[in-house]
């Protein structure tokens, strides 16, 4: 007697191993119950697993529908659709809501979506709740069917887990939006800064932490900051971002030179005033003036 019929389209011989390996797991996990498995090709180069379980006691008719099997059977194939299908209909999602200028864009978009849908944890958007929605699905699918076409399923019975999906999507393209104009922000800014003519010789930046400086010139001792006239928010049209402000500041200054004196050369914030001003940056990791600058702020921090 035939339980439930599960055809899918693998891909590949390695999709074809995961799949097998969760239904059986599926089947393994069953408690008191004779439940027969088998695996053979169907139409189309698909496989199909083919479930049996023993007659009802009466002696005709099919058992009736196991909850426990129904639940451990959605649980292996919702794990199957999110390991080896959802990148898939991440990809399609995306096809059918987006247009890119370029290829290259696209696949950046893509990469990163398929970045975060191997995150624990997204937008709200966990694995494991994204599981949990195909899970519930297939629940209800296989309580009123015993056929089951995967495919089929995923792209027409899913629009809860497809519209978590959506999020993600939308999540990442506001992302490579915001680092494009971030790039072009930047671009605009180098541009600017190579044709600006120095105004100070050095200007020592002493990093305290986050996107706190402290601006001292030749004979380390503050520079008097003159007014930007909002420099960096003439240049490009946008809303000024805390690292804005100090490259605003050494903008209005325009050192020939820029020494920075941290202990985190690899913060964003160092890494944006090297890009903007290039071969006018040196960075500084210990000498005698950082030494006692950390040490100065260190103490007033514990204070």
């Amino acid at each position: 007697m035939d339980f439930f019929t599960v055809r899918v389209n693998c891909g590949s011989a390695e999709s074809e191993e995961r799949f097998k390996a969760l239904i059986q797991e599926a089947v393994s996990s069953l408690h008191n119950r004779e439940v027969r498995l088998s695996f053979q090709a169907a139409e189309g180069g698909m496989l199909e697993a083919v479930l049996i379980g023993r007659p009802d006691s009466s002696g005709g008719g099919q058992a009736a529908c196991d909850p426990q099997l129904i639940d451990l059977l959605s649980l292996g194939i919702a794990e199957y659709i999110i390991s080896e299908k959802e990148e898939e209909v991440a990809a399609r999602v995306m096809r059918r809501d987006y247009s890119f200028e370029s290829r290259e864009e696209a696949q950046q978009v893509h990469d990163m979506v398929d970045r975060l849908l191997a995150e624990e944890a997204v937008t709200g958007c966990a694995r494991e709740e994204r599981k949990a929605l195909v899970q519930e699905a297939l629940r209800e699918y296989l309580q009123s069917s015993s056929d089951l076409h995967l495919e089929g399923f995923v792209w027409f019975r899913l629009k809860a887990y497809e519209d978590k999906l959506r999020e993600i999507v939308d999540y990442a393209v506001d992302e490579f939006l915001l680092d494009k104009q971030y790039e072009e922000f930047i671009g605009l800014l180098q541009y600017f800064v190579y044709f600006q003519e120095p105004l100070t010789p050095l200007v020592h930046l002493m990093h305290k932490h986050d996107h706190e400086f402290a601006i001292l010139n030749e004979q380390f001792t503050p520079i008097r900051v003159p007014a930007s006239g909002g420099v960096v928010a003439r240049i490009a049209d946008q809303e000024m971002q805390m690292e804005d402000v100090i490259v605003s500041t050494l903008i209005s200054l325009s050192p020939d030179r820029i020494l920075i004196h941290t202990q985190e050369p690899d913060a964003q914030v160092i890494t944006t005033i090297s890009r903007i001003f290039g071969d006018r940056v040196e960075i500084c990791l210990l000498c005698p003036h950082c030494q006692l600058f950390h040490q100065e702020t260190r103490r007033l921090d514990q204070g």
